[in-house]
């Protein structure tokens, strides 16, 4: 889906939203920021959609003004979405009460950490969280949101494939992660996951991650299961747990697998971003968080880490097989754990804005 919002004049608004479909209209949901106000159909004609072959009747464009919605110019928490997807086209927000930095947060959690996005997003005038959920075109829209100063997104891409368009406006943070609690919590929430639906991977992980939920139902936080399971490891679920944060930070696709080269292109990467961070010390990195973002660390939600996570990572330490799946990100983390841990040393908590 592509969108983009042209001009907010106060009294007019004008887009654009170009679904999926090749022959569909779409319709903005339009709120006041807590109620629904209207839901309008996009049928300003724009010819050029039709000429690129994007849309058949270019019938996707949108004028909002006082005819429309009366008091338009009044509506400080305006927001425009998608009513198929739910995605957020558009947004106002007093300039004063926002942040005016372009923030992507790079997310290496599985599970993904929505609370905290929750948190952050707030703070700006455009928000998305978890991009990655509606395909390629659509990430890449969220990048190239160029009349939007105020902007936060976060997702679980593959960062080399989207760096031409957010290295030359945003700031990038991460969060990482012992890379067995990741392991532990990935295999635990597939093996749960259908209970959940698409709603917290979305249909394409779900169907990409198919080998690996199988995999993940057979799991159990018993020793000798675990060996078995691990010894014999379908090659189609490898794939997916193999150095996942090695494979995001240096590879250019999904599935192409880490060259030996991959640990120290990860932490280029890596040494490119304003803010990393530590889970087993997000204190710290949430105090860096909010210096960056001119606000209070306490308005920023830490996430919790849950005793099964725990336990089943400490029987994973114990399988060789294991520790061969996840051997790269295991090196990355312990550069840059020990990194964080300099900085500490040397400086405090007060030190740790980047590494």
């Amino acid at each position: 889906m592509l969108f983009n919002l042209e001009v907010d004049e106060g009294n007019r608004i004008v887009g654009y939203v170009v679904p999926d479909s090749f022959s569909e209209s779409p319709s903005l949901r339009i709120t006041d920021g807590q109620k629904d106000l209207l839901v309008l159909p996009c049928q300003v004609e724009r010819s050029a959609l039709v000429a690129a072959g994007r849309h058949a009747t270019g019938r996707c464009g949108f004028i909002i003004d006082e005819t429309i919605l009366s008091g338009l110019s009044q509506l400080e928490g305006l927001e425009l979405y998608d009513e198929e997807t739910n995605i957020l086209i558009y947004r106002r927000r007093p300039s004063s009460q926002v942040t005016h930095k372009r923030i992507f947060r790079l997310e290496t959690h599985l599970f993904p950490l929505w609370r905290l996005d929750d948190g952050i997003g707030r703070h700006f005038q455009y928000f998305h969280k978890g991009i990655e959920r509606h395909g390629r075109e659509t990430a890449t829209q969220v990048f190239t949101l160029v009349n939007s100063t105020s902007l936060y997104c976060s997702g679980r891409l593959i960062f080399k494939a989207y760096d031409n368009y957010i290295n030359e406006t945003f700031k990038c943070i991460a969060l990482l992660r012992d890379p067995y609690l990741e392991l532990a919590e990935r295999l635990l929430t597939l093996k749960h996951i259908r209970k959940f639906g698409d709603e917290l991977l979305g249909k394409r992980d779900m169907m990409a991650y198919g080998a690996a939920i199988s995999f993940a139902e057979t799991i159990e936080n018993d020793e000798k299961v675990l060996r078995r399971a691990f010894a014999t490891m379908p090659k189609t679920a490898v794939g997916n747990f193999a150095n996942p944060l090695t494979r995001q930070l240096a590879a250019r696709t999904a599935d192409e697998p880490p060259s030996m080269g991959a640990v120290a292109t990860a932490l280029d990467t890596l040494a490119s971003f304003a803010i990393v961070g530590l889970r087993e010390r997000q204190d710290v990195f949430l105090d860096g968080l909010a210096h960056f973002l001119g606000t209070n660390a306490d308005s920023l939600p830490e996430t919790p880490e849950f005793a099964t996570t725990g336990e089943l990572a400490e029987g994973l330490e114990r399988l060789p097989e294991a520790e061969l799946l996840i051997e790269q990100d295991l090196e990355i983390y312990h550069h840059v754990k020990s990194a964080v841990e300099n900085v500490l040393g040397e400086f405090g908590a007060a030190g740790i804005s980047s590494i």
